[in-house]
């Protein structure tokens, strides 16, 4: 069954209706990645870049590792991977 028919379309109006939400999805599809390089490779502030990581992953895109209670990663859900397939 082709996964974009069964595609939820409210998730990809979401992820599409954001200016950096692709962005950082994307930036995360190779590797996890610090909220701090997220920002810096994005160039916007780091409350922004926690406000768009809090929302992906209350949606399921983006899941969050947490090291240490000060370090945090950021990786690619299942979901948010096929997601950017659907995007492509």
């Amino acid at each position: 069954m082709n996964y974009f028919i069964c595609m939820d379309y409210d998730m990809l109006a979401f992820v599409k209706d954001g200016k950096y939400r692709i962005k950082v999805l994307q930036y995360l599809r190779d590797n996890p990645r610090l909220s701090s390089e997220i920002a810096s490779y994005l160039a916007i502030k780091p409350a922004s870049t926690s406000r768009i990581l809090r929302d992906l992953k209350d949606k399921g895109l983006v899941n969050s590792i947490s090291e240490n209670t000060r370090t945090v990663l950021y990786s690619l859900s299942d979901k948010g991977k096929k997601i950017l397939e659907v995007l492509k």
